[in-house]
């Protein structure tokens, strides 16, 4: 990054040919500077302009212009040349040469000098002549002669009056009979304060520029101490470089305040301007410096904070690490109840160490983050190491609280172990004394303080707790406690059975002793009710469902470790660089194709789902409750994947699970089946599920389980399905039409297909196995084609009926299996047999919804919309309103009830097929009475508007799909769409036709 200060224009021309100047000459160092040269007044540089506003140069009438030699004349000009603005010298030079008091000679040796070197454009040399009498005379001769031999124009002038003629009186000195009140002393004072600005500018503008320079091309340093310092000194040396700028800037006002009096001359005035120009200069330098200085030392803080933040990670990381191998070694559990207590008093002296440091490593990370925020960081760097610590700190605080919990269940066991061997020496004495049932009973009621119920589950619970270090006294006491049980429980028996007998008949037994049974009647009869019909069936099922969520749990976890061990085994080293010469060419480039988006079924399944499962395997309900939510995920994943296995497979045929590559890869995880095996798990695992709900479903009781299971199941029998839609779908090849804007998939199944087309009456196709797609919009037949090479089924594109033209048959005569579907007129008729009825009826229900939702989507608005997008084409191609006549009426040729007319209205016929597909199809009858199924809006004259549910009765059957109706309580009568009218029938048949449209 560089900035250059560029020193004013004006002053870098006045430096500049000033030095040009001082090398140009013959006499060396003897020759005079431009100070000395102004005040002999050979040339002068007044500030006045000519009426176009060039500036103009005075060679005044001094006799002494022959002093002057030819460098010295060149560097005056240079100077004088240079006053004005440089706007104004770009536009030219005005030159009066006065020598009115001298000789004619005098005048041509100034404009030969002029001729010979003036540095700017002469725009014309105003030359006023000598007055004397002789020399008059012979400028008159002699002007005529040479003034052609300039390349500049030449004016001579008698009289100075002829200069008004260019000048305005208020632009020439006292001296050419203006009103310019110039003083010479003046104007050279001024003009040395001016030069001395400028220097000081220059030197200024050097510094700057010296510095900028070197502070971009520092070193910033990678210690936070170097850098601070540098910082430092930077800043230091930046305000001794403001405080220099500011004293120019002092110094210039001062000079402006100078210049500016109220009695100046249009001479000083131009110097006012220079010393303006020369302040906003450096104001703008100033600006600049600063933004300069702002953007290299916000780029400095950063450097600053970034290398402390690292060297804050370094510390901190191996500082945590430190604290993470101290608490991997703590291991001690201790034997004696005084060793725990000492261990637990180390565990908590060491967690508030690390406290400290984790609220430490907190703040460093908390800097890391902000650190990210600014643009001018290194967010994948900083990211990493924020992460690394966040990683290094929850591993230590779950050691801690590990640690801490062990030592919990240490001290827990070491109070039980202590309770039990008091309970064991109090037990022993009272079986070597005489206690009564009383105190057996309330012994075995103290022993319940410390978990002691039974001897096995005591044995069982203290194993639970016990470490490597106590696992053997966790052993004696148990063996003890159960010997002590064992005999307590012996003493009990034996007192309850002489408490039974009574010594004499007045001393009765209380009835609550009497009842109590002995420890063995109490287990059975325990046992004895636990096995009842009902709770034995709740205990099976629920210790099935908790086998059935083990094994999903289990299983899951397999296939996240399989996923991953593919991606780290197979696809990392298919990537790595420097594995690339070592794979066949087909596989370079082509991890992606071999593997689908198995990287996010890895991530998907080990960072949520798993995740999710784990949270909620203690609640069926909660289970189910995951795939529900997950279903979109299940089924966009899965769907890519199952839909790239083809490619995959082609890919892989192409290498051969025989490669040397794939081999030693597969060698180094320990597989025993090669890679195609294991990239057929995902599909192995989403059927999978669906057979776990339906076990948990098995076992379930009625209620909310039942409810949340069946719905999970539903989603994932849906997510199924789209998977094998989504497989078949893209396996159909030759599609004229784009998949994708035909609506969703709602159906494909394999069915026998007989076509028959009116154009050909005489070809009647015999059945074909035809693979039909049902979409919102279309539905396609293709040909089932041979499976290839990699077991896939594969389907030929046949033909199409959009969904907009084709009507439906329910049922044909013959055949509970078969329905038909037709184009408009029935024009074309497929009849579909279906491999079962129930099959056959879910088509049918749902092409029957498809064209009932067709036919909602038509009313109102839409309908009008229709009618006058496509009913005028019907009118204009019948030419009704052409002739002014109405058409004659056609043969009853028209489909029979239920087919579609030219407007791709939606209907179908529930009336079963009586009758041979070749025979020829009547309308109904003339007189028939009808039905409007829905509002039609009349086009022209001819035609006559419909309300849903109006009667009417039919006068003639026209072409096209038109009839010619009245409309009941004589409300006109007109043409009208046949598919907007229905005859009305008695049949319970078409009465259930009829109520469905007007339910829809």
């Amino acid at each position: 990054m560089k900035i250059r200060y560029e020193v004013p224009n004006k002053l870098e021309i006045t430096f500049g040919k000033e030095a040009e100047c001082d090398g140009c000459g013959s006499e060396g160092d003897e020759a005079r500077n431009v100070g000395e040269l102004l005040l002999p007044q050979y040339a002068l540089a007044t500030g006045g302009l000519a009426k176009d506003h060039r500036p103009l140069i005075t060679f005044p009438d001094n006799n002494n212009f022959h002093l002057i030699t030819a460098s010295e004349y060149r560097r005056l000009l240079l100077y004088l040349t240079s006053v004005p603005s440089i706007l104004e010298a770009d536009m030219g030079f005005h030159i009066i040469v006065d020598r009115r008091k001298d000789r004619w000679n005098s005048v041509k040796t100034v404009l030969l000098r002029i001729s010979e070197f003036f540095p700017g454009i002469i725009h014309a040399v105003y030359v006023l002549r000598p007055s004397s009498f002789l020399q008059k005379a012979l400028s008159e001769v002699s002007s005529k002669l040479f003034k052609e031999e300039f390349r500049f124009k030449v004016l001579v002038c008698s009289t100075v009056d002829e200069l008004y003629e260019h000048f305005e009186r208020s632009q020439l000195t006292p001296d050419l009979g203006g009103e310019l009140q110039y003083s010479h002393s003046e104007w050279i004072q001024q003009r040395i304060a001016l030069e001395k600005f400028s220097t000081l500018m220059k030197e200024t503008s050097t510094k700057l520029d010296d510095f900028m320079h070197e502070i971009v091309d520092c070193d910033m340093g990678n210690d936070p101490t170097q850098t601070k310092e540098l910082l430092d000194c930077q800043g230091t040396r930046y305000k001794a470089l403001k405080s220099e700028l500011s004293i120019a800037t002092t110094q210039g006002e001062d000079l402006l305040t100078q210049v500016r009096k109220p009695n100046l001359t249009y001479n000083i005035i131009s110097h006012v301007a220079a010393v303006e120009r020369l302040l906003v200069q450096l104001e703008e330098t100033e600006k600049q410096f600063d933004n300069f200085w702002q953007k290299h030392s916000t780029k400095l803080n950063h450097w600053l904070k970034f290398r402390t933040f690292l060297l804050n990670f370094k510390q901190m990381q191996a500082t945590l690490d430190h604290h993470l191998k101290a608490a991997c070694d703590m291991t001690e559990v201790g034997e004696t109840a005084s060793r725990v207590e000492s261990l637990i008093q180390e565990a908590h002296n060491f967690e508030k160490l690390c406290n400290c440091d984790l609220d430490t490593a907190s703040s460093v990370i908390d800097d890391g983050d902000k650190l990210m925020q600014d643009p001018l960081s290194s967010v994948d760097h900083i990211e990493s190491k924020c992460e690394e610590l966040r990683r290094t700190s929850a591993l230590l605080i779950d050691k801690i609280q590990k640690r801490n919990l062990l030592l919990t269940k240490a001290r827990e066991l070491m109070d039980r172990i202590d309770k039990a061997n008091e309970w064991c020496a109090t037990g022993v004495e009272l079986l070597a004394g005489e206690g009564g049932l009383l105190a057996v009973d309330k012994l075995l009621e103290d022993a319940q303080s410390f978990g002691l119920t039974a001897p096995e589950q005591f044995r069982d619970m203290l194993m639970q707790s016990a470490t490597q270090e106590t696992r053997a006294l966790v052993t004696q006491v148990a063996q003890r406690v159960e010997d002590v049980w064992l005999m307590v429980s012996v003493k009990r028996a034996s007192l309850q059975r002489a408490a039974a007998r009574p010594a004499r008949p007045v001393q009765s037994v209380p009835p609550q002793s009497a009842a109590l049974p002995t420890p063995a009647n109490q287990q059975m009869e325990t046992s004895g009710g636990s096995e009842s019909s009902g709770g034995d069936d709740s205990d099976v099922r629920r210790s099935r469902r908790g086998h059935v969520l083990a094994e999903l749990m289990q299983t899951e976890k397999v296939y996240v470790q399989e996923l991953g061990s593919i991606l780290s085994g197979y696809k990392e080293e298919i990537e790595k660089p420097e594995n690339q010469h070592l794979l066949p060419p087909t596989l370079v480039g082509q991890a992606d194709v071999l593997f689908g988006n198995l990287h996010e079924l890895f991530t998907f399944h080990q960072d949520v789902f798993l995740k999710d499962l784990e949270r909620c395997i203690s609640a069926t309900e909660l289970v189910a409750l995951c795939f529900v939510e997950k279903r979109e995920t299940f089924f966009r994943l899965y769907s890519y994947y199952c839909q790239n296995i083809p490619r995959s497979e082609r890919l892989r045929e192409t290498l051969v699970d025989t490669h040397l590559f794939l081999q030693a890869c597969q060698l180094r995880l320990g597989h025993k089946l090669p890679l195609a095996a294991y990239l057929l798990k995902p599909v192995q695992r989403i059927t999978k599920y669906q057979l776990l709900l339906k076990d948990l479903l098995r076992y379930s009781e009625c209620g909310s389980m039942t409810t949340g299971l069946q719905q999970a199941l539903d989603c994932m029998l849906v997510v199924l399905k789209c998977v094998n839609d989504s497989m078949h779908q893209i396996a159909i090849t030759g599609v004229p039409v784009d998949l994708s804007q035909q609506g969703e998939l709602l159906m494909q199944g394999s069915f026998l297909v007989v076509s028959e087309n009116k154009r050909d009456l005489r070809l009647r196709i015999r059945p074909r196995r035809r693979h039909i797609f049902l979409y919102e919009k279309a539905m396609l037949f293709c040909k089932p084609a041979t499976k290839n090479s990699h077991n896939k089924a594969t389907y030929h594109f046949k033909h199409d009926l959009l969904m907009s033209q084709i009507g439906l048959t329910e049922s044909v005569k013959g055949d509970l299996r078969k329905f038909e579907v037709w184009r408009q007129g029935r024009c074309e008729v497929h009849t579909i047999t279906a491999p079962t009825v129930e099959v056959k009826r879910a088509w049918v229900e749902r092409i029957k919804r498809v064209l009932l939702d067709q036919l909602k989507e038509l009313k109102g608005e839409r309908v009008r919309q229709y009618g006058l997008q496509h009913h005028r084409t019907l009118i204009q191609t019948s030419s009704w309103e052409v002739s002014g006549a109405q058409p004659r009426p056609q043969p009853p040729t028209a489909p029979r009830t239920g087919s579609c007319d030219a407007h791709d209205e939606p209907c179908w016929s529930t009336d079963p097929s009586d009758d041979d597909d070749d025979d020829v199809e009547h309308a109904p009858a003339v007189g028939c009475g009808l039905v409007a199924l829905s509002d039609y809006t009349a086009v022209g004259p001819s035609e006559v508007s419909l309300r849903e549910g109006q009667h009417a009765e039919l006068l003639k059957v026209g072409c096209a799909g038109w009839w010619y109706v009245r409309l009941a309580g004589g409300q006109g009568e007109g043409w009208a769409p046949a598919a907007y009218l229905d005859q009305r029938k008695t049949s319970r048949s078409s009465s259930r036709s009829h109520d469905r449209l007007h339910e829809h």
